[in-house]
């Protein structure tokens, strides 16, 4: 189970959105968080939670000016909010909705139409072990299965993905902690004459991957280092010591339509939620893409952009990049290679959204699943599934936050039918260490 975690920036939401009779989406799912919250919670949380509700304030200065000051003159120089002004809206979003500094420069608050809105925004504590932690409890015991493991454990995604033909990365071998590197696609001997993609098969956010180019009978890794065969296994053994097994996977190429993006691989993150009638739906598409010359980063925790996706068309939209860096900047054209990105429809999008779609479906107890795509060489190929998605992205893109958009809709309706099981008093709170300690 994951780790509740509590608004600690303010704590109020926890009592303003149990109060009252929710109306909007927004409001149901605030509620549903909150009451959640509150059903699980022992003594020594509620203890908890009266102590944040005096020193949340020390939390809030420190990340006032943690970001404020970085953020801040580049703001008010680009909009022309000053800098006072913005440290007063901080200071009653915290205390009205709970929205800590960083978020309103994630999601632009400072922008009279956003800030307007700022009721409707759902916040990462509110998805990730709030609404997550509520939905598995009420499937678990209304479906009495769970394919979590199917989709956290990626050799067992991708022998899923392959029974039912929905397209995935192939991976040769598998390296495992007594030293075997077990064969999958690739059964000859010793590693496979390929470039090569390894990646823990538990691991998440990109860490621990490692990109190797074979080259002239030896594979060149990413600081530029040349490894002959033997070198390498000998080095994935010891990323297997520290991370458990590894997938040696094929190397996923762009199509040919995305390699005015740069080098790297552009891959997608779509949203699907399962609807009204238990059937899945895909909400909600974001591109993510590297902007930086020779980085093959996309993710948007570690410096990549993302671009709205039109579900309909796959029409992209602006690239949003570093928001802690440069603030009020959106890219219409890709700053290395010139390229538009505005008004650039995807190739393969029909197909790339049925097979998300019928991916969903492979995991019917999952409510709401954030499916890493590559469209490739070879068509769209699904990298991965994330059980505890977010929607940083997605509201850092779109105009809307998610409670005015279907996906609200959707979480408020999922939320709502997941109160009627009570959960246990098991509640892990996801506390300071782990936010300031390693991710």
């Amino acid at each position: 189970m994951a780790q509740t975690r509590l608004p600690y920036c303010s704590p109020y939401r926890l009592f303003w959105a149990a109060l009252g009779t929710p109306r909007s989406a927004s409001d149901k799912i605030h509620a549903a968080y909150a009451r959640f919250a509150w059903r699980s919670m022992g003594p020594k949380h509620v203890a908890l939670t009266a102590a944040l509700c005096v020193l949340w304030p020390v939390n809030f200065i420190v990340m006032l000016w943690m970001f404020t000051r970085r953020i801040a003159p580049a703001v008010a120089r680009a909009t022309g909010k000053p800098v006072w002004r913005q440290i007063v809206e901080q200071l009653w979003l915290a205390i009205r909705y709970s929205i800590p500094p960083d978020k309103y420069y994630v999601f632009d608050l400072f922008r009279p139409e956003r800030l307007a809105n700022a009721r409707h925004y759902i916040l990462r504590y509110e998805l990730k072990g709030g609404f997550h932690n509520l939905v598995h409890f009420h499937t678990r015991v209304t479906m009495r299965r769970s394919t979590k493991e199917w989709l956290k454990d990626k050799q067992r995604f991708f022998h899923r993905c392959e029974k039912a033909g929905v397209a995935s990365p192939i991976i040769y071998q598998v390296a495992t902690a007594d030293g075997t590197f077990a064969p999958e696609r690739h059964t000859g001997e010793g590693l496979p004459p390929h470039d090569l993609f390894l990646k823990p098969a538990k691991g998440k956010g990109g860490r621990g991957c490692e990109k190797w180019v074979y080259r002239d009978g030896s594979y060149e890794g990413p600081a530029g280092q040349r490894l002959t065969e033997t070198a390498l296994r000998a080095h994935i053994l010891t990323l297997v010591a520290r991370r458990g097994r590894y997938l040696m996977q094929e190397c996923l190429r762009n199509h040919p339509d995305l390699l005015r993006f740069g080098g790297g691989l552009t891959s997608l993150r779509i949203t699907t939620c399962k609807t009204e009638t238990g059937g899945f739906e895909v909400t909600n598409a974001v591109l993510k893409m590297s902007l930086a010359a020779g980085s093959s980063v996309d993710n948007f925790h570690q410096g990549g952009a993302v671009c709205r996706v039109d579900v309909a068309t796959g029409e992209i939209g602006p690239a949003w990049d570093n928001w802690i860096k440069r603030p009020c900047v959106l890219h219409h054209q890709h700053p290395v290679t010139g390229a538009a990105i505005v008004g650039t429809r995807l190739p393969c999008w029909p197909e790339t959204v049925a097979m998300v779609a019928t991916a969903a479906r492979l995991f019917p107890d999952r409510i709401m699943i954030g499916f890493d795509v590559a469209i490739t060489d070879r068509g769209p190929v699904i990298i991965e599934g994330n059980v505890q998605q977010g929607s940083d992205m997605v509201q850092r893109t779109h105009d809307l936050p998610v409670g005015l958009q279907r996906l609200g809709e959707l979480l408020a309706f999922q939320s709502s039918e997941a109160l009627a099981t009570r959960p246990p008093r098991a509640m892990r709170w996801y506390g300071p260490s782990d936010y300031w300690g390693p991710r």
